[in-house]
């Protein structure tokens, strides 16, 4: 099992059902920074702001342009440590896109 860390901006995401991998976008600071990086947390989770899109979605056949629906905050959150009240992002998180996909962080 990998080690379980921290994530900050940048990191690379990628979508079950996803043609290509997309970069997590944290445009507002959490006031907390890794080797000068915005840290991320369980609800960095917006479609747009913080999750882009991951080319098409191989849902339908052929696939159609992705535009991921996410209704809910990344789970498997660090409950033990906290960025302004809400759980930190780690590397084990994975938020499920409505359409069907699941969302993880590839690398970081």
């Amino acid at each position: 099992m990998a080690d379980i860390s921290l994530i900050t901006e940048g990191a690379t995401l990628e979508c079950t059902l996803g043609s290509a991998t997309s970069k997590l976008q944290i445009p507002v600071s959490h006031g907390s920074e890794i080797k000068g990086k915005k840290q991320a947390t369980i609800f960095d989770n917006k479609v747009g702001m913080n999750i882009l899109p991951f080319q098409l979605c191989k849902k339908s056949n052929p696939p159609i342009p992705c535009t991921p629906v996410i209704c809910m905050p990344w789970v498997m959150g660090k409950s033990d440590f906290k960025v302004k009240k809400e759980l930190a992002l780690l590397n084990i998180c994975i938020v499920p896109c409505m359409l069907g996909g699941v969302i993880k962080i590839k690398s970081e």
